[in-house]
């Protein structure tokens, strides 16, 4: 058969793409050289937000888009997406007290009406989010929300399978040609298979995949090691903390199956394949912790980690926490068309998988208000 879109890469971009299109009744082929969410999908800092820092860059655009598919996720996904409060004490802070509230303010509203409670000033009651902290007073609690980022991306494929999908994990694409109007590409294991439009949301790869595909771009990806270490929990309750640190960088620490996670680091880095995280990593991540918290950490108290390379659209910025987390579609049509994906963020994944069907000409909002539940036990494409 001739697929309508053959997708490389089984992240959430890639999984995003393939529901949408085939709840649009496209045929569709995804094919990931491991397993899905292998890779950056699950190796984030687990939130669905808006990214209340951007606003510091006058991202406003994107910020507005991600809360308003944060209400979107929190209510068509409650057993996947939960409300997650999150305490911003004032140290380190790059603006004064009050324009910290204004940002507030401004992030409170900007996405329209919003399910989760509007964000406010630290109190003395607050017992719960203050009792961890060095320094008691001065601070903020807004609200965000969590997910278990492979879970949500194992739940997308499953619903793009159930309309007709199909996915191949452990399937590498060894090469493809153009064709006339159309795409032959061989997979690994000798499979031909045959596609009108080939999408390349590889990821960290997506530049390599371009590379091996003999394709020019305009656009280009900059490579951001993120790691995260995992402690014994810091503190009861089941909200987070967004730690200012001289440097300007923000550090998260929120609960993990049990035990506190902290991170993320940003660094630089020229290949797509996540190493561990490094002893200086892991150093920076627990002097975060201690400048705020009561109960001191050092490497040796490090239970775990995990590292993921995020494949930013790279916009000239001079330091890897101002590169924009916005997405760039970029459309070549020079044959049969191949769209490749640079840069997005897992709260705007489902927007993502609408915008591309709409520049390859099938317009689509079946996923607006479609539900989504976790994927089926044992599900494994």
């Amino acid at each position: 058969m001739t697929y309508d879109l053959l997708i490389i890469g089984g992240g959430i971009n890639g999984a995003s793409i393939a529901r949408e299109a085939a709840l649009n009744g496209l045929s569709v082929l995804l094919v990931e050289k491991d397993d899905l969410a292998a890779h950056t999908s699950s190796a984030s800092t687990k939130l669905i937000h808006g990214g209340l820092r951007y606003l510091e860059y006058y991202e406003f655009k994107l910020v507005r888009e991600a809360l308003q598919e944060r209400e979107r996720l929190l209510r068509l996904a409650p057993e996947l997406i939960r409300p997650l409060a999150t305490v911003l004490p004032h140290e380190n802070a790059v603006r004064p007290w009050w324009m910290v509230r204004l940002g507030l303010a401004i992030y409170d509203r900007l996405g329209g009406r919003i399910s989760v409670p509007h964000s406010r000033g630290l109190r003395a009651d607050d017992a719960a989010y203050q009792a961890p902290l060095r320094r008691k007073g001065a601070g903020f609690v807004y609200f965000d929300a969590a997910t278990d980022d492979a879970a949500l991306t194992r739940a997308i494929a499953a619903d793009a399978v159930a309309n007709g999908a199909e996915i191949a994990t452990q399937t590498e694409l060894v090469s493809a040609r153009r064709d006339g109007d159309v795409w032959r590409a061989v997979l690994t294991g000798g499979r031909e298979v045959v596609s009108r439009i080939m999408v390349n949301a590889a990821g960290p790869w997506v530049g390599e995949m371009l590379g091996r595909l003999g394709i020019n771009t305009r656009a280009h990806v900059r490579l951001v090691k993120g790691s995260h270490i995992t402690v014994p929990r810091l503190y009861e309750g089941d909200h987070a903390y967004m730690l200012q640190q001289p440097d300007k960088r923000i550090v998260f620490a929120f609960p993990w199956h049990g035990e506190t996670a902290i991170g993320t680091t940003d660094i630089a880095v020229e290949s797509p394949e996540a190493t561990p995280a490094d002893t200086d990593e892991i150093a920076y991540l627990c002097a975060a912790v201690d400048r705020y918290f009561t109960r001191s950490i050092t490497p040796g108290d490090v239970t775990g980690t995990w590292s993921g390379v995020r494949p930013l659209y790279d916009d000239g910025a001079s330091e890897a926490k101002a590169v924009t987390r916005e997405y760039v579609l970029e459309l070549d049509e020079s044959g049969p068309p191949l769209l490749s994906v640079f840069g997005g963020k897992i709260t705007t994944a489902r927007r993502l998988g609408e915008d591309v069907l709409g520049k390859l000409g099938y317009p689509s909002t079946k996923t607006r208000d479609r539900p989504l539940h976790p994927a089926p036990e044992g599900f494994a494409p």
